[in-house]
């Protein structure tokens, strides 16, 4: 048996291995894959420790960010129009705005052994269901390296900045039905928008940028 904290670490190293087939690489708690299409990271969550009865309770998970080379180039033009320094594609981040509905793991303390360790149920529960979780973060980040599905996925919780961020990921799709639907639904939230001045730029870049 290990404590609770060398379980984590121990369950951390075996998602690291899992993810190098799918092209993740990194150490610790963070793996990139970069593609030209784009950069997609996966990390393990900070550790939340809660404690019931006296006993702590770890509780983690895994989490995803993509980037499309389409927002890096509008990153790039932004960051040119602006007279700031441009960040190469493989260190860019963003757009973000994603939902993950998925339950994250616990590690309890077992109470019928002295000292803190890790809950053998929750082990071997975790264990059990780490490579299709895996699996399943790792097929979908690759996904969204495509813009046109990072924008499919965005368009399920609709806002005046998700509608930006997917207008921007279909510029290149232009002239196309779902890059009209996307601008118009941009042009019509604007007076909602957070940052009118930054919505103002997008309009600029999206009447240069998309194809007509």
């Amino acid at each position: 048996m290990v404590d609770s904290d060398s379980a984590v670490r121990r369950l951390t190293r075996d998602a690291g291995k899992l993810l190098q087939p799918y092209g993740f690489h990194g150490s610790d708690t963070h793996w990139v894959h970069h593609a030209p299409e784009g950069v997609a990271t996966i990390r393990r969550t900070r550790l939340q420790r809660t404690w019931t009865d006296g006993n702590q309770v770890i509780t983690f998970g895994l989490e995803l960010t993509a980037t499309p080379r389409a927002w890096w180039e509008y990153c790039t033009w932004r960051a040119t129009h602006h007279g700031l320094p441009t960040v190469p594609l493989e260190q860019a981040t963003g757009p973000g705005l994603l939902l993950d509905p998925t339950p994250p793991w616990t590690v309890r303390v077992d109470p019928t052994r002295p000292g803190r360790h890790a809950h053998p149920a929750d082990i071997t529960t975790i264990r059990t269901t780490l490579p299709t979780r895996v699996h399943t973060y790792a097929r979908r980040a690759l996904r969204l390296l495509d813009p046109t599905h990072y924008a499919e996925e965005l368009s399920t919780t609709p806002t005046p900045e998700t509608w930006e961020v997917i207008a921007i990921l279909l510029a290149s799709t232009a002239p196309s039905p779902s890059f009209d639907t996307a601008l118009h639904h941009f042009h019509t939230h604007l007076a909602d928008h957070p940052d009118p001045t930054r919505a103002r730029a997008t309009l600029t870049y999206l009447d240069t940028h998309a194809l007509t």
